[in-house]
């Protein structure tokens, strides 16, 4: 990740040392911008146990998620309307894990790894505050929609069923933050933001002592972005 933030940062100190100045009248009369970001994410989630289950067993002493970095790459527009706002889709293909640590009365149980391949596309909305010395703060919110591509879904009715199994479509809603500095040629952005699973991901497989103690799983991820937009 700090390879990337220094490639980007380079790129834009070459770039800026070659570009014609910028129309910087001419950004507001623009309304549709495109960019590329790069991501470093934290993949957790949100657990909720099956009070029946727990009241037939005495053999598991407890259940732990474990967040696990992960990062991503991808693309974004955005339509700007007004000087303050902004309407924006940032699609980007990620990849994170998460684990589900099991640990029985007297011995330390499996650690389960959940790892994913997805393809997210939010949808958000943007407001920027004004621009003194080309720096301005930004906060945004809206909502996500993720497709696993690694989902075991498809195993739960299988010969080989997993002991835990995620929905491969999940749905998000999402806040952040944010500062951009722009350049003679290009604006920069730092985003720091988290997305909520809104649906409940867990898949219940049959005669699963692992899934059967889960009632429901919401997946949980926060992001750290850089991003450069024309």
């Amino acid at each position: 990740m700090r390879k990337v933030i220094l490639f980007i940062l380079l790129s834009v100190l070459v770039g800026k040392s070659m570009a014609q100045p910028r129309d910087y009248n001419r950004d507001y009369r623009k309304h549709f911008f495109w960019g590329i970001a790069f991501a470093g994410t934290s993949a957790k989630m949100k657990m909720e146990l099956d009070p029946v289950f727990w009241q037939r067993t005495d053999s598991i002493a407890s259940i732990r998620p474990q967040g696990q970095a992960g990062g991503g790459f991808g693309g974004s527009v955005a339509y700007r309307f007004g000087k303050y706002w902004e309407l924006k889709t940032l699609t980007m293909l990620q990849l994170h894990q998460r684990n589900i640590q099991y640990t029985w009365q007297h011995t330390p149980g499996p650690n389960i790894k959940i790892e994913t391949i997805s393809f997210d596309m939010p949808l958000t909305l943007k407001y920027r505050s004004d621009m003194p010395n080309n720096t301005r703060m930004y906060v945004l919110g809206g909502v996500r929609w993720s497709h696993d591509f690694q989902s075991n879904e498809g195993l739960v009715i299988g010969e080989s069923k997993p002991l835990i199994a995620l929905k491969a479509n999940t749905y998000y809603y999402e806040v952040g933050a944010g500062m951009e500095f722009r350049l003679d040629f290009v604006d920069l952005s730092l985003e720091l933001k988290m997305s909520n699973g809104l649906n409940n991901a867990l898949i219940r497989v049959p005669n699963s002592y692992y899934s059967g103690s889960i009632a429901a799983i919401y997946p949980r991820l926060f992001s750290i972005s850089l991003m450069a937009q024309n």
